[in-house]
């Protein structure tokens, strides 16, 4: 993460109306359109493209909306992506999530976790280092889940790293105080692609 922002948030002002009305459900409780989307907002076009995804894989998803805000939770805190991170403990909070459960799935402690959580979380390790799962992983997920919720678990995690590499590479703050400190997560055993 770069000292300083590397692109501060588009004012308002200076967005076109088809770009406010795409930001509409992207605003804090002040009002405000959140950090991520008026940083994205200087290429308006692209950003309108991906809100139509990004409602699918936040919005619209198959999976259980605890499992994944977890898999949301350790990509952030593997990528140490803290606007991630911070965003998702909010929400994982609002769905009964609590801070323990929080904490262990961001540094990898699974054996609090029920069983779909744990190979959601496996899945979510092995995407990101091997950016596939071996046919052992795959059979699990699979004995858990649809072949939608499969898809979702690949479009999740593709999304929030992307979201990751974003705000690192850009230096996206959060708009006040981390909710929850951000951890830094063990690494889990080497998992075969």
């Amino acid at each position: 993460m770069p000292e300083k922002p590397r692109l501060l948030p588009v004012d308002e002002a200076d967005l076109q109306e088809k770009t406010l009305a795409s930001l509409a459900p992207y605003r804090d409780n002040d009002g405000r359109i959140y950090t991520i989307w008026a940083t994205l907002a200087h290429h308006e076009d692209a950003l309108r493209r991906y809100l139509v995804f990004s409602n699918h894989v936040l919005g619209k998803n198959t999976l259980p909306l605890k499992s994944r805000e977890l898999m949301i939770l350790r990509i952030a805190a593997r990528a140490q992506a803290g606007y991630e991170w911070d965003q998702h403990v909010r929400i994982a909070r609002r769905a009964g999530l609590s801070d323990e459960t929080i904490l262990e799935a961001a540094t990898g402690a699974r054996d609090g976790l029920d069983e779909l959580d744990q190979v959601l979380l496996a899945a979510t390790d092995s995407l990101v280092d091997h950016q596939g799962v071996d046919d052992e992983l795959w059979d699990r997920m699979c004995a858990h889940l649809s072949t939608e919720q499969v898809i979702d678990v690949l479009y999740t995690v593709g999304q929030y790293l992307t979201i990751a590499t974003v705000i690192n590479t850009l230096g996206v703050r959060t708009e006040g105080e981390f909710a929850l400190p951000l951890p830094r997560p063990a690494l889990q055993k080497e998992v075969p692609a």
